[in-house]
């Protein structure tokens, strides 16, 4: 027989606490602070461009007088995400890698398993021994 989940009370229960505190804090000061009024980039400007001359530290080639100045918040945002969307990918990779007895095995692998050692055909064509 199985018994239902059970509150864990003492030491256990803090981190939940703070998170759900964090949460709330975090949530007040969005709701209470003040944006101003939104302003857009002049007409016939690509911010794209403009990022992409702060990259490479090309200020001659920006939109001379119209350009949008201070460009590198943007660079930075654009590092930063860059950065963690490849620490997502090569996170990605080592969870989808499998391991059996320790081993690392691949996808499509053609040799035989213990279950599988019948000798028909492999995925490539080929006959295994």
């Amino acid at each position: 027989m199985t018994t239902g989940p059970k509150l864990r009370l003492g030491k256990t229960l803090v981190p939940g606490v703070l998170a759900v505190v964090l949460f709330a804090l975090m949530g007040v000061i969005t709701l209470n602070t003040g944006f101003g009024t939104m302003t857009g980039y002049p007409e016939g400007i690509s911010i794209t461009s403009e990022i992409g001359y702060a990259m490479f530290d090309m200020t001659a080639l920006q939109s001379g007088a119209m350009n949008i100045g201070d460009t590198e918040p943007f660079l930075v945002s654009f590092l930063l995400i860059a950065v963690v969307l490849d620490a997502a990918l090569d996170a990605s990779l080592v969870l989808a890698k499998r391991e059996d007895a320790g081993e690392p095995v691949t996808a499509l692998s053609t040799t035989p398993t213990d279950a599988d050692s019948s000798g028909t055909a492999a995925a490539d064509g080929g006959v295994d021994q």
